[in-house]
């Protein structure tokens, strides 16, 4: 993977106090960028990740916490990287990513729960574009009973 200078000094500086994932796949030049907790942190965290295109927030919806530990996908909806999906994990409530100008879809999964969003960066965006995504109360308390998905209701209807 090769890494433009820019990028390369926001993977150094934020090392130490943020987690980079670096990442490779259609559209994504370079890293995801998260962490965020503590005003503190989510300053220093926005500092660092100047010239990323898309935000992504984690948090419990009703409550506003943000939570961490979030796996998620951001896949292209359209050009020649179409349905091949970044996949990476949040250790903090905030991502900051640098895509390509498109169309995504995201989708995020906290203690079973799963929540999609779709996110359109445009090709000279001024600041990131924000992606926040909520989960219910029960999934952060970890107490969700284990419910089939539509998909696996359909699937148990078939022969």
């Amino acid at each position: 993977m090769k890494v433009q200078p820019a990028l390369a000094a926001l993977i150094l500086g934020a090392a130490a106090t943020f987690s980079v994932s670096a990442v490779t796949g259609p559209g994504v030049p370079g890293a995801v960028l998260c962490g965020g907790i503590g005003s503190g942190e989510r300053a220093a965290l926005e500092e660092e990740a100047r010239g990323t295109n898309l935000a992504l927030e984690f948090f419990v919806a009703g409550r506003g916490d943000y939570v961490t530990d979030v796996d998620f996908a951001i896949t292209p909806l359209e050009g020649p990287g179409a349905a091949r999906p970044v996949d990476a994990v949040a250790d903090g409530p905030v991502c900051y990513v640098k895509l390509a100008p498109g169309r995504y879809r995201i989708d995020a999964e906290f203690n079973g729960v799963r929540r999609s969003a779709r996110a359109t960066v445009p090709e000279h965006a001024l600041r990131p574009v924000r992606v926040a995504l909520a989960f219910p109360e029960e999934a952060a308390r970890g107490d969700l009973e284990t419910r089939p998905t539509p998909e696996e209701r359909e699937e148990a209807r078939q022969p």
